[in-house]
């Protein structure tokens, strides 16, 4: 693989590069956005305005069944570079750190990476941002149908669900982004049998799901805990409350959850790992369960989805209560994640509403109508992580439009070529809000 340098601004304006990279991958770089951006004359001895952002950042797409990841600056949706991954895509994750993202190629059993980019230098009294060149990582992942990614502060661990016709078993790789940097090894742990599973990374230790391979369902029903030697996980113990139908998993600083089809089994870490249950709110219908989890480091709650419907995990008072989000007759939310750092969750609808809740007493925040009639199924929702916006994708109009997730507002649509399914955000923001709660 060929890695591009630092180009300088000049040497940049006049060259596109076509890069190749490892068997047919192929890289399309549009120059005039490769370059170290904000090399202006500062005054590093005055003073610096803190009050406003500093941000490199950019969102790389990909349409559905699509090799090809289109990457565009984050602020102007300018076009940055277009790279030709080996197989399709079925998924994208970032890396912790927010430089690398995964794709996860699940039915060609395979984790491929890319650097976005972008990233931030301590200069001392400021934050500086650079870009380059996107690129094709050489660190890649192999595994029989990798599908589960979760994030944690230190890294991340992807579940391989295996294959029971084949007799592949599932197993789980953690890494983190100095990993794919250096091209290193990953962390491992092999499991005797197939599962539908998932994996927490929580620093040397790791939670992961156990299935019995004498049952007929590929879903776990318990979570073992393992300790990482030499780069291989190993077994401690298995924790004594059960998790029948095991899916969904999240964490927050004290908390890893799990959802079961009787609740969900929350795992205190603070308490030298202890196990406990909250079983199912009042209203569950019959069938209802908790399925599908987030979580944030900065918030003592968990949100949890049971057939579409949504609830508050709260460990502290072991319960599970209606989130009080009521979405319309035939209306259903199509995504759903933490942002601006934690502060607030926001969800969209099929409908085209965004709506965003204060994460602190979980009422409503900010309301964005940001699709009158969308087509169904053709929108998600990509969020910055600490910072203030958030990116619609509407694959049956072909276009992106940012929303600034703190004064509800929405900037002008980007026109794409393609009908975007999936991205993800990348790069770095250091923001002062003024919280007032």
């Amino acid at each position: 693989m060929q890695h591009v340098s630092k180009m300088t601004p000049i040497f940049a304006a006049f060259l596109v590069l076509a890069l190749s990279a490892c068997g047919d991958n192929e890289t399309n770089i549009y120059a005039q956005d490769v370059a170290e951006p904000g090399h202006e004359d500062h005054d590093h001895e005055g003073e610096h305005d803190h009050d406003e952002s500093t941000s490199a950042a950019r969102l790389l797409l990909v349409a559905e069944g699509s090799r090809q990841v289109h990457i565009f600056a984050a602020d102007d949706g300018d076009e940055v570079a277009e790279l030709n991954l080996p197989v399709p895509v079925d998924y994208v994750y970032p890396v912790p750190g927010y430089r690398y993202a995964a794709f996860v190629h699940r039915d060609d059993n395979w984790v491929s990476f890319v650097d976005g980019g972008v990233w931030v230098e301590d200069h001392g009294d400021h934050d500086h941002p650079y870009a380059e060149a996107p690129a094709i990582m050489d660190f890649t992942l192999d595994g029989v149908r990798p599908t589960h990614f979760t994030l944690a502060d230190d890294g991340a661990a992807v579940f391989y669900d295996g294959n029971g016709e084949t007799g592949d078993a599932a197993g789980v790789a953690t890494f983190s982004d100095a990993t794919i940097a250096d091209n290193g090894l990953e962390n491992t742990l092999q499991f005797s049998t197939n599962m539908h599973g998932a994996a927490q990374l929580r620093g040397e230790h790791l939670l992961a799901t156990e299935r019995d391979a004498a049952t007929s369902s590929t879903l776990p029903a318990a979570v073992g805990l393992y300790h990482l030697h030499d780069g291989l996980y190993e077994h401690e113990l298995t924790f004594a409350e059960p998790c029948p139908g095991l899916h969904g998993s999240a964490q927050n600083e004290d908390f890893i959850l799990f959802g079961c089809e009787d609740g969900v089994l929350i795992i205190d870490e603070s308490s030298d790992f202890s196990a406990s249950k909250i079983a199912n709110a009042d209203d569950f219908t019959d069938g209802m369960r908790v399925g599908t989890l987030r979580a944030h480091h900065h918030v003592e709650q968990a949100v949890a989805i049971a057939s579409g419907q949504f609830y508050l995990a709260d460990p502290a008072a072991a319960q599970l209560q209606p989130l009080g989000v009521s979405l319309p007759d035939g209306v259903s939310a199509v995504s759903y994640e933490f942002v601006l750092g934690g502060e607030a969750f926001a969800i969209l609808q099929s409908d085209g509403e965004l709506v965003v809740l204060d994460a602190h007493d979980w009422s409503e925040q900010t309301r964005v109508s940001v699709l009158q009639n969308p087509e169904a199924d053709s929108l998600k929702l990509i969020v910055q992580p600490d910072g203030h916006m958030a990116y619609v994708l509407d694959s049956a109009a072909e276009q992106v439009i940012p929303v600034d997730l703190e004064d509800g507002e929405l900037a002008q649509a980007w026109s794409l070529s393609f009908a975007p399914a999936a991205g993800v955000w990348l790069g770095s923001a250091t923001e002062e809000h003024d919280h007032d709660h």
